[in-house]
C-alpha cells in the first residue's frame, strides 16, 4: 500500500496562457511572446475549467520551489501534490491512477523498463552533469571500512530501483566489486536506510541529501560524482497524454517547473533557508554546503543530446549488473513540450550549459 502526504493549492481560473517569469533574469517582449506562443500551441491557452493534475513528488522537491518562486500563481487548473518515498513509489502511483504526473531521478525509468513496465514516459528533463546528486556512500564511524573496496562481504543498505541504487552499484564496480555477489545487499525503502544505518545493523549505506547530516556526518567512502548525471524527469503514464485537457495542463506545468528551477539558481540563499533549513531541518551552514555540493540542474529540451545523456544512465545500469537487459530510453521520452522549455529559459534569461 502506498503511503503519502497530500497538499492542495487553490486554483484561480484564467482563460489566457500565463506567462511565468522566475525573476532570475531580464526578458524582452519577444521572449515573452515566444513563451506565450509555445504554451498556446500546446493547448495551454484553452485548458477547460475543472481540469485537475495530481503530482507525485518526493520531499516537496517540486511543490516547494513552485510556491516560493511564485511560479504556481494563477493556475488555470487545480493542482494537488502527493509526497512519496522513492522513484518506484512515484511510478506505482502513476500506474495505479493515483497521480497524473510524477517527479523522479535518472535511474527509475530504465530500471522499471527492464522489469517490464512500459506505460510511462518522461515529458520533462532536468540535468546537472558533474554533480554528486547528494548521494553519499557512508561507513560507520570507527569501523575498519575505509574504502569502497573494504565493503567486500559487508552489509550495504540502499533503496532498490532508485538513483541511490545506481550510484551504489557504480561505486562498487569502480572498486572492482560485483554489486550482486561481493556484498550483502540490504534493500530497504528510502526512508528506512538512514535509521537502519544509525542502528548499526549495516556496515555502510547510501544516503541522500539531508540524511547525511541527520545521522551525524559519518565517513564518506564515495559519492555520485562521475556516476550521477543530475537527471531528474517529469513523467506521466502514456494514457494521460491522450486527454487533451490534461495534456495541455501538463505542458503548462512543465513550463512552470522550468521557471521555478531557474528561480532557485538566482535565489540560492532564500532556497537554502526555505528548503534545506525550513523543510529538511538542516542548519544554514549544512544547507549551504549541501546546496553547493548538489548544485542546481537546468531543464533541457528532450532532444538527441539529452537522450544520449539519459542513455548513458541505462547503459551504466546494465554494465554494473543492476539491470539484466539493455534498455533503449528513446521510446520512453517525449519532447512535445520542448518549445515551452526553450521559451521559458529564454524568458528567464537562462542559457543552460551545453550537454556533452
Amino acid at each position: 500500500m502506498l503511503s503519502s502526504t497530500r497538499s492542495r493549492w487553490l486554483m484561480l481560473p484564467v482563460l489566457a496562457a500565463s506567462l511565468v517569469v522566475s525573476g532570475c533574469g531580464l526578458s524582452g517582449s519577444s521572449e515573452q511572446e515566444a513563451l506565450a506562443e509555445a504554451t498556446i500551441a500546446n493547448g495551454g491557452g484553452d485548458i477547460p475549467e475543472g481540469t485537475k493534475l495530481v503530482v507525485a513528488e518526493q520531499d516537496a522537491s517540486r511543490s516547494r520551489p513552485l510556491k516560493l518562486s511564485g511560479a504556481a500563481e494563477s493556475l488555470p487548473y487545480e493542482l494537488e501534490f502527493a509526497d512519496f518515498s522513492g522513484g518506484p513509489a512515484v511510478i506505482e502511483a502513476l500506474r495505479s491512477g493515483a497521480a497524473d504526473i510524477g517527479s523522479i531521478g535518472e535511474a527509475p525509468i530504465p530500471i522499471a523498463v527492464a522489469n517490464g513496465i512500459t506505460d510511462i514516459v518522461a515529458v520533462g528533463l532536468e540535468a546537472n552533469p558533474g554533480s554528486s546528486g547528494g548521494y553519499f556512500l557512508v561507513a560507520r564511524p570507527g569501523s575498519d571500512v575505509k574504502t569502497v573496496a573494504d565493503l567486500k562481504g559487508r552489509k550495504v543498505a540502499y533503496p532498490p530501483g532508485t538513483g541511490r541504487h545506481m550510484v551504489t552499484a557504480g561505486l562498487l564496480a569502480k572498486a572492482g566489486l560485483n554489486p550482486k555477489t561481493d556484498i550483502e545487499a540490504v534493500e530497504l525503502a528510502g526512508s528506512e536506510v538512514a535509521p537502519t544505518f544509525s542502528s548499526g545493523a549495516v556496515d555502510a549505506a547510501m544516503l541522500a541529501g539531508a540524511q547525511y547530516y541527520k545521522v551525524g556526518e559519518p565517513p564518506v567512502l564515495g559519492d555520485g560524482t562521475g556516476i550521477n548525471t543530475g537527471i531528474n524527469t517529469l513523467i506521466v503514464r502514456r494514457e494521460v497524454l491522450e486527454d487533451p485537457a490534461k495534456a495541455a495542463a501538463i505542458g503548462d506545468f512543465v513550463g512552470r517547473n522550468v521557471a521555478a528551477n531557474n528561480w532557485i539558481e538566482s535565489h540560492p540563499d532564500e532556497w537554502v533557508e526555505e528548503y534545506y533549513v525550513g523543510t529538511q531541518g538542516l542548519t544554514t551552514e549544512q544547507g549551504r554546503e549541501l546546496h553547493d555540493t548538489v548544485g542546481t540542474g537546468k531543464f533541457y529540451p528532450i532532444d538527441d543530446k539529452s537522450i544520449v545523456l539519459f542513455q548513458t544512465v541505462a547503459d551504466g545500469l546494465f554494465n554494473t549488473g543492476t539491470i539484466a537487459t539493455r534498455v533503449n530510453v528513446g521510446p520512453y521520452v517525449d519532447g512535445r513540450y520542448n518549445d515551452i522549455v526553450v521559451a521559458q529559459n529564454a524568458a528567464d534569461g537562462v542559457a543552460p550549459t551545453p550537454l556533452p
